[in-house]
């Protein structure tokens, strides 16, 4: 049975956008989502803000709860960053160490492109 070109052509376009629109799709994503963990990084407050935001809505909080709230977040946000300054140096000298560990595995072509991935996401792992 011979398909015909009339036929044929449809369905490698249509399989054609199908699979650009799978790769927009995921490279959008990955943008996002990079974008969306660097701003926490960088501005935790928002994100306490937001959820606020969310609690607020979604549990219909008064006027007293909501600042009873604020109140716990605030404290709870405190702690947290308090928590990562007494852990960060230990932190990072655990990645330290797994960054050796996994360079002295590897051919030096590997470990320089290994060393342009961590320069390239320095910031996830670099102390601030």
């Amino acid at each position: 049975m011979r398909i015909e070109m009339k036929t044929l052509k449809p369905l490698i376009v249509l399989l054609l956008v199908f699979v650009a629109g799978m790769a927009v799709g995921t490279i959008g994503t990955r943008l996002v989502t990079r974008r969306i963990i660097r701003e926490a990084l960088v501005h935790p407050e928002k994100v306490r803000e937001k959820i606020q935001r969310d609690l607020v809505r979604r549990l219909k909080l008064n006027a007293e709860q909501r600042k009873k709230v604020d109140a716990i977040m605030l404290q709870t946000q405190d702690k947290l960053k308090d928590l990562r300054q007494k852990n960060q140096p230990e932190f990072f000298q655990i990645m330290s160490n797994a960054q050796a560990e996994i360079s002295a595995t590897l051919t030096p072509e590997q470990r320089e492109l290994f060393q342009q991935y961590r320069q390239e996401n320095r910031r996830f792992l670099q102390p601030r």
